[in-house]
């Protein structure tokens, strides 16, 4: 069975140290919950309203941390929608 989908809505930084935390703490937590996690990560400057609707096919979302956002539309539109569709959210 597959696990959880998390989006994650940012724009990834491979220098940033929050960011790696971020991926290692989805491999961890997966290795220690002995099931698989899918992530990814979606740029904030491909969020807008006609384009939101993307994240539905995440289980849930998190807001990473590292601003600014090169969108801040973009990441507010993704927190909208994850608070108008019921989806949890975590925003860091």
């Amino acid at each position: 069975m597959a696990g959880p989908r998390i989006g994650i809505i940012g724009d990834f930084n491979p220098e940033y140290l929050d960011h790696q935390a971020t991926d290692r703490s989805l491999d961890l937590t997966a290795r220690f919950l002995s099931i698989e996690i899918s992530y990814e990560w979606i740029p904030t400057d491909s969020l807008d309203e006609r384009s939101a609707g993307a994240l539905d096919r995440f289980d849930g979302l998190w807001a990473s941390p590292g601003s600014p956002y090169r969108s801040m539309v973009g990441a507010l539109e993704g927190i909208r929608f994850a608070r108008v569709r019921g989806k949890p959210f975590i925003g860091t």
